[in-house]
């Protein structure tokens, strides 16, 4: 059915009625499989998640499961077909707007993504990882101060967002690992948490591919939480050496 769907043979969705005992053992399959979800065992959790499905049907909240294990194997075709039934069935469930849009990035379709994962925030614009994943994606179409204004709203929103594990968002991947741009973007962001470790391997790879502004560097606000750390000096010292030679 799941196929059929991603092909474009989208039926209409039909509720149906679902006794008690299953809505219960539905949700003790849901239970399982974000156990096992837990592990990282995807296998084992989309058999869960698909017995969920077949047991309530009716359920956008089993059907965005689905899509974001399907999406951790990589079969996005499976995945954008659980999410488009997960919001067939509830048009303002904005969990898989954001997990559709997610994998449209995943797929290069830059455009579907940031139209999705906006129809997520409109719907709960409280929620830190549509943010995330909006930042994500500006900065991969090089939209870098747009994408840390992203990550700053996230980050004011829950300060653990980019700790805690979150079982029903699926989160964007950017494809430019080796922009220096991108890298420096990033360095900013994670400095101005504080977080020296992150900012200066993010200045190491700008700097390996080919940033040199380290006036910049010294100019940026967001440096300053951490221009004490002793990494961050021993990395401003390697580079202007570097930069010299």
């Amino acid at each position: 059915m799941l196929s059929a769907m991603a092909a474009g043979c989208r039926p209409a969705v039909v509720r149906v009625p679902v006794s008690p005992e299953d809505l219960k053992r539905a949700n003790a399959a849901i239970n399982e499989g974000d156990i096992a979800y837990a592990r990282r065992d995807y296998y084992a959790a989309l058999i869960k998640y698909l017995e969920a499905g077949r047991l309530n049907p009716n359920s956008e909240y089993a059907y965005n499961k689905i899509g974001i294990t399907y999406s951790h194997l990589k079969f996005y075709p499976e995945a954008i077909a659980a999410y488009t039934r997960s919001i067939d069935l509830s048009p303002k469930y904005p969990y898989s707007y954001n997990n559709l849009g997610s994998v449209c990035f995943a797929s290069g379709d830059k455009k579907k993504a940031e139209k999705y994962i906006r129809k997520a925030i409109g719907l709960k614009e409280d929620e830190a990882s549509f943010h995330v994943n909006l930042g994500v994606l500006l900065m991969e179409k090089k939209k870098y101060e747009k994408g840390l204004q992203e990550l700053r709203r996230a980050l004011a929103i829950d300060p653990e967002v980019f700790k805690r594990p979150d079982i029903d968002s699926l989160a964007a991947s950017s494809s430019q690992l080796n922009n220096s741009e991108r890298s420096y973007a990033m360095a900013r962001f994670y400095a101005s948490m504080g977080n020296a470790d992150l900012a200066v391997e993010n200045l190491q790879q700008a700097l390996s591919n080919g940033f040199t502004n380290l006036e910049a560097i010294r100019a940026e606000h967001d440096f300053d939480p951490v221009r004490q750390n002793g990494k961050f000096i021993a990395f401003m010292k390697y580079a202007a050496q570097l930069i010299k030679s």
